[in-house]
């Protein structure tokens, strides 16, 4: 339950807040405003709710007080009007957010906690594969909590996956994630992004060379070599030539790779891990994918949610890209970012993010800032 330090002028606003928050925040309510600096030094709360209508003493020096205590709590200021003078002045000495009166509790309170939620990482818990997860694949929603179950239940799991999911997703990640809580997590992680393979230097990249198979080659190993114990990672499968993906099956089915120019084969024990951002299905039906190849790589399929359909974990996902740089975003900034649609996902999230920061002279980042 957090506390709360109330500076109001309306006796009836604080019984109204205090009814209200019941259960979820005590109230503290100041006898004078000429306390309230030294409240703060002598109690522990959570926020600070001040009205700027407040009477019995001058706002700005009041205020300013506020600002001086060292290690303060956070600052909301509540108004009885849409100020553009206000809101700058709120913005000039660092408050977190500028609220108007009245206000519906259960939104006030949703603001506030995005605040707290984009403030503060998680603790640092240890032990247990979810733990580790949550550790990196951040968000509390009901669908980054059920991903997250999806990838704990595949611990003991070797079947190849497919990740399917938008650009910007966080499908790297996952993959990751698969290997590092998988049977396979003490051998190798290579990976290779499809989309980026060289047309001619394709194929050794993937199965390897031996010497003199084309000019200047030497005897080197594809990725499947490279993965031998462990898992290979093949990103973006969906751009993988159509030359080379009966290769790949072949290599799938018969656990065996052979370089390029050579005849002989070599024995891999690999666990394939694909992901793709477009329809793979779709790609067969239009013979721009085998259907063989597709059937034998989507034996365990793993759905990454876009984040325009989990927004409540943004303040979380914020925390994750600010921390360490001394940097909060203000309420107004957060509902700028709960409103967008980031068609780049947490990538485009974390791109604005560090551009907003860079910008940022002060401590709060207000929601000019915020740039798509």
């Amino acid at each position: 339950m957090k506390k709360v330090l109330h500076v109001s002028p309306l006796a009836s606003d604080t019984r109204r807040l205090v009814y209200e928050s019941r259960g979820v925040w005590t109230i503290v309510v100041p006898r004078s405003v000429d306390r309230v600096p030294a409240l703060i030094v002598e109690e522990r709360f959570d926020f600070i709710l001040f009205d700027i209508a407040v009477t019995g003493a001058w706002v700005p020096d009041l205020l300013s007080a506020i600002v001086a205590v060292p290690d303060r709590p956070p600052l909301f200021i509540l108004s009885r009007e849409y100020s553009f003078c206000f809101l700058e002045y709120s913005r000039t000495i660092g408050a977190c957010g500028y609220f108007h009166i009245p206000y519906d509790f259960s939104a006030l309170r949703e603001r506030i906690d995005r605040f707290f939620d984009a403030s503060a990482l998680p603790g640092d818990p240890t032990g247990g594969d979810l733990n580790r997860l949550a550790d990196s694949l951040l968000g509390n929603s009901f669908a980054m909590t059920r991903l997250r179950m999806e990838i704990v239940n595949l611990r003991s799991r070797r079947e190849p996956v497919l990740i399917q999911g938008e650009t910007g997703s966080g499908k790297d990640l996952v993959a990751r994630l698969l290997h590092a809580t998988s049977p396979a997590s003490d051998g190798p992680f290579k990976a290779l992004n499809a989309s980026c393979l060289p047309s001619g230097l394709a194929e050794s990249l993937l199965f390897g060379t031996t010497k003199g198979a084309f000019t200047d080659s030497a005897n080197a190993p594809g990725l499947f070599e490279q993965a031998n114990g462990g898992t290979a990672f093949l990103d973006e499968i969906g751009e993988l030539e159509l030359g080379l993906q009966p290769k790949l099956l072949r290599v799938l089915e018969d656990h065996e790779v052979s370089r390029l120019g050579s005849s002989a084969s070599k024995a891999v024990d690999f666990r394939l891990i694909c992901a793709t951002n477009r329809n793979l299905r779709e790609m067969v039906e239009g013979g721009a994918f085998r259907a063989d190849l597709f059937y034998r790589i989507d034996v365990i399929r793993i759905e990454i949610p876009p984040l325009r359909s989990h927004p409540e974990d943004i303040p979380v996902l914020a925390a994750s890209c600010l921390a360490g740089q001394r940097k909060v975003l203000s309420s107004n900034a957060l509902d700028k970012l709960h409103a967008y649609g980031w068609p780049g996902n947490v990538r485009q999230l974390f791109g604005c993010l560090s551009r907003a920061a860079a910008g940022c002279e002060g401590e709060v980042i207000y929601p000019e800032l915020i740039r798509f």
